[in-house]
């Protein structure tokens, strides 16, 4: 046994890797999936530099750098952001002109920071690996800076750049993009068709086109005129680890270097519940209702008239509300109790809650049917439209729009779910779906960023197409030559049967007299 535990601390030495971990986006939605990762890499060995909006800042994890850039929510209010996404009144052109001039301003700051530059421009630093938030292209270039392979994460369905970029098909009909209006995205009518089919051909115009164009300069000033096209950067990604699930999003042909994680990987162990919280929740002896909107809605994007509906609705139910909102709200109901944070996973798992009144974003919808809690979605942005939009196609909730919210449809929105045990059943059966798989989605996650390390890589795993062009995916060639073809056949038969007519129905032609 002595011999065992000198040689098993050398053994791990010998396998842990250095591994920079790169996640820009200022929103806990984006960071929150990964902490398991981060920690589960660091109990293991590997030394891990983690550049992050949301550090988690525990002296436990020795092997945990962090490289604070929590500066970028100060960036996101100034160009309110949120509050574009949730404008209706924008078209889609004008919401992401504007969210890009926010990310610009985001990179920018990220990347004069003393430590980012610190980084960059130490010789001495080397990585292994790179772990990059599928985000804007420019991120990848850490994984060129370091000269080691990348892995890819995202905290919902990958875009789709990077779809294409490790050579999964990209069809605007079988998967159209998540930040489209479409009630049902597995059955698009006619027009959903034409208007998925030209957002795909533009948005991807504008990633290589417009985009790829200001982060290329972006990229050599701050990694050297020598840099390469970052278009060629991005195509090296080794790996794809995707908060995707077919409970959620629709299936999709994908490569064997596309690995889905989303089971619910941020689901933490239950803790015991503030003592206030506790007693609120254990003397509703009718039940709670539970409203959050989530860290990225605020309450000022809902309007005076809509909260006070909203409270109003309230007032009429037999039951207690626990509400998370960030704003001062007037009237409030006795049976509501407001509170600015609350620990939404251990809330949802006290037996007394009865519905759970959500944005509709991805982690807040798994942590709902994880312990069979049916739904009331309010989306307002993003992906959280078309995540509403299933839910109630699933069957485990119901969708009130956020702008024609009144005291009377929101309260029939509530009953409705609340005395219709379908909605529970259902959210219980979604909920076993989520959770049956052969390893939990952070072993999986694990396992393979453990298997690029091994292997310098995954190479051997790279689609063909990502190489190829557009003409010959599409095998433009090949159906132009066939058609081609076809039509000189037919051509020639055409020319052949008139010829054979004209003979037979005219007979030889006299000749002429002189």
């Amino acid at each position: 046994m002595k011999v065992l535990s000198l040689i098993f601390p050398i053994i791990s030495y010998v396998n842990c890797a250095k591994i920079l971990a790169v996640i820009p986006t200022p929103s806990i939605s984006h960071q929150l999936p990964f902490i398991p990762l981060w920690r589960e890499l660091s109990l293991r060995g590997h030394q891990v530099t983690l550049m992050t909006t949301d550090p988690l800042k525990d002296s436990s994890l020795t092997n945990l750098t962090e490289i604070d850039m929590s500066y970028g929510y100060e960036i996101y209010d100034r160009h309110n952001s949120f509050s574009i996404l949730s404008d209706e009144t924008k078209s889609l052109s004008e919401i992401g002109r504007l969210l890009l001039k926010a990310g610009h301003d985001l990179i920018e700051a990220q990347m004069t920071s003393m430590e980012v530059q610190n980084l960059i421009h130490d010789k001495n630093v080397h990585f292994d690996l790179a772990i990059i938030e599928a985000k804007l292209p420019f991120y990848s270039a850490f994984a060129w800076r370091f000269r080691c392979p990348m892995v890819s994460v995202t905290s919902m369905e990958a875009p789709i750049w990077i779809q294409y970029a490790i050579g999964n098909e990209v069809h605007p009909i079988l998967n159209p993009d998540s930040n489209l209006h479409i009630m049902d995205q597995m059955k698009l009518n006619f027009w959903e068709r034409i208007i998925s089919f030209l957002y795909t051909i533009l948005l991807k115009y504008k990633v290589y086109g417009d985009i790829l164009q200001t982060e290329n300069a972006r990229f050599k000033k701050y990694f050297g005129e020598d840099a390469p096209d970052l278009l060629e950067v991005q195509n090296n990604i080794s790996l794809l680890l995707s908060y995707a699930n077919p409970v959620f999003q629709n299936t999709r042909p994908m490569n064997p270097n596309s690995i889905l994680i989303g089971h619910g990987m941020h689901i933490a162990k239950p803790k015991k519940l503030p003592k206030d919280l506790q007693e609120y929740l254990d003397s509703s002896k009718n039940g709670v209702i539970y409203f959050s909107l989530g860290s990225n809605v605020k309450g000022h994007l809902l309007n005076d008239t809509i909260k006070r509906n909203i409270l109003q609705a309230f007032s009429e139910l037999p039951y207690n509300v626990l509400m998370k909102m960030d704003t001062d709200l007037k009237d409030v109901p006795k049976n509501v109790k407001i509170q600015k944070w609350l620990p939404q996973q251990d809330v949802l798992r006290h037996p007394n809650i009865k519905l759970f009144i959500s944005q509709g974003g991805l982690q807040s919808l798994q942590e709902s049917i994880t312990n069979g809690i049916p739904l009331v979605g309010i989306p307002f942005f993003g992906d959280q439209i078309s995540n509403v939009y299933r839910m109630v196609k699933k069957g485990y909730g119901v969708r009130v729009d956020k702008n024609e919210i009144t005291k009377e449809n929101f309260k029939q929105a509530i009953l409705e779910v609340l005395n219709n045990p379908r909605y529970r059943e259902k959210a219980k059966e979604m909920g076993e779906l989520l959770h049956d798989e052969p390893m939990t989605s952070l072993e999986k996650a694990v396992w393979w960023i453990e298997y690029v390390i091994r292997h310098k890589g995954a190479k051997h795993l790279r689609s063909p197409a990502v190489d190829m062009p557009a003409w010959k995916y599409y095998m433009l060639d090949v159906i132009g030559s066939v058609l081609g073809a076809l039509f000189i056949v037919l051509f020639l038969s055409y020319k052949i049967l008139k010829c054979v007519i004209s003979k037979l129905l005219f007979g030889k032609p006299k000749a002429k007299k002189d």
